[in-house]
């Protein structure tokens, strides 16, 4: 089952006081063809160091860190699939776990600026045939997970059909009025999938592919539309237990279950996702208000420091300073987006096969928050 991995609190307490930035630094253009081409690409000497440290521990995986529109780390690590030997690079393609909620909430944002919905439509304006409980449900409410839906309704690997999941969400109980706390619920966002299918007439995925991923060249990023073979998909593991592929577990001649599809299961790798945020902050993909609204802090998550939007979380850490992001996982892959406003967008990316290594991504954090401001990317000498 996707779920949410919380920002350690202590870690955020000793590295927040002294948050730095990275200098001004531009690639060579070696470094930048290697970059555009998939390529190795420049590196922080510090950072590499330190996830070569992890590789020896059993940590695998692709990190990408930016500031800007500027890459100055691009590194695979370790394996991508341990028994064929196949490393993991930056072109490695993994599942995004619940980092895809934030596709849905822009795809609702779209159709509300083309003026196919509002975020306030209660779900009975789509779904007439849902319960008097449940057709009240706003739009927001899913997006911000206050909808009283539960947070699963099975498991990932368990095929089930849009309108046979429909009906398993009307038949199921809330778990308490709808607005009334921020509970997060996978379902609520299967539930928003099938809006943007019933109102647009396409698949979930052929809307996010005409509306986003083609127009921004991600075109690694998907269920089953993107372009990639399978030989550059991670497989999973969990110490020594293999996984596989999600999309091994996937099999049915329909597609994705929809335990996953809108909540989970979509997969991309590190310069795809370093593209998609690019073009989210620099509004090629939303209009200001709709971005604000993505990013929102709509909903405290129950910490007094962490509030929901639409897909993204937004992180207070001392100090003023704000981590806006998202991760997920399923045990077996996890992954961490997050990028730093008050840094100039500072950002990074990790996608790893093996959920028994997820603590990297706070080692990650920890040393790019702490780097001097004269600290310099190195291109890759191979």
């Amino acid at each position: 089952m996707d779920r949410v991995y919380r920002l350690n609190r202590r870690e955020a307490l000793a590295t927040a006081a002294g948050l730095l930035g990275f200098g001004s630094h531009t690639p060579t253009r070696s470094a930048q063809r290697r970059v555009r081409e998939g390529g190795y690409g420049p590196r922080l000497p510090e950072l590499d160091t330190m996830l070569g440290e992890q590789v020896e521990k059993g940590f695998a995986g692709s990190v990408l860190v930016a500031r800007g529109r500027e890459v100055l780390h691009l590194a695979g690590y370790g394996l991508a699939d341990r028994e064929a030997g196949v490393p993991f690079r930056p072109e490695t393609v993994s599942t995004i776990g619940s980092i895809t909620k934030q596709f849905t909430g822009a795809a609702i944002l779209k159709l509300q600026e083309q003026g196919h919905l509002s975020v306030a439509d209660p779900v009975g304006r789509f779904f007439p045939e849902a319960p008097a409980q449940k057709r009240e449900i706003t739009i927001h409410q899913l997006l911000t997970h206050t909808s009283g839906l539960p947070p699963a309704l099975g498991s990932d690997e368990e095929y089930v059909g849009r309108d046979d999941y429909l009906r398993k969400v009307w038949r199921t109980e809330l778990r308490h009025p709808p607005g009334a706390r921020h509970d997060y619920s996978n379902t609520g966002y299967s539930v928003l999938a099938a809006i943007v299918e019933r109102t647009t007439g396409s698949s979930y995925e052929e809307f996010l592919r005409a509306e986003f991923f083609d127009p921004l060249g991600m075109q690694h990023t998907g269920y089953r539309l993107a372009d990639w073979s399978e030989a550059r998909l991670a497989t999973g593991y969990r110490d020594d237990r293999r996984f596989g592929t999600v999309i091994e577990k996937q099999t049915h001649e329909n597609g994705f279950s929809w335990h996953l599809v809108g909540n989970g299961g979509i997969h991309s790798t590190v310069g795809d996702m370093f593209r998609w945020v690019s073009a989210l902050r620099s509004g090629e993909v939303l209009t200001a208000e709709s971005t604000a609204a993505l990013f929102g802090e709509h909903a405290d998550e129950g910490y007094g420091d962490s509030y929901y939007g639409y897909g993204w979380v937004t992180f207070h850490l001392p100090g003023g300073e704000r981590m806006i992001g998202h991760n997920g996982g399923n045990g077996f892959f996890f992954a961490d987006l997050n990028f730093f406003p008050n840094r100039g967008d500072l950002l990074y990316c990790v996608l790893m096969n093996d959920g028994g290594y997820e603590e990297v991504s706070g080692a990650i954090r920890r040393l790019l928050l702490e780097l001097p401001r004269e600290a310099r990317s190195q291109e890759d000498p191979q």
